[in-house]
């Protein structure tokens, strides 16, 4: 796991760290709104969901930095 957080020089991304939880926090956040849409819990899930789907594509976004700099520093 903690090889998931290292980057080239072996030391824990900032990046990578922030990126897992804010899309984690996302799919969570789209977890729950997507079953409190089931029951009816929520009167207009879309916008919910547009929230969620966007905390998803900021981590990811963040993700997909720490693997261009991963790739960009390869000799």
């Amino acid at each position: 796991m903690s090889k998931l957080l290292e980057d080239k020089d072996g030391n824990i991304s900032s990046k990578r760290v922030a990126g897992y939880v804010i899309a984690g926090t996302g799919l969570v956040l789209l977890l729950v709104v997507g079953i409190l849409s089931i029951w009816k819990k929520i009167v207009d899930p879309s916008t919910a969901m547009e929230v969620g789907k966007t905390i998803l594509i900021v981590g990811c976004g963040l993700l997909g930095v720490g693997v261009v700099e991963f790739l960009g520093g390869k000799k």
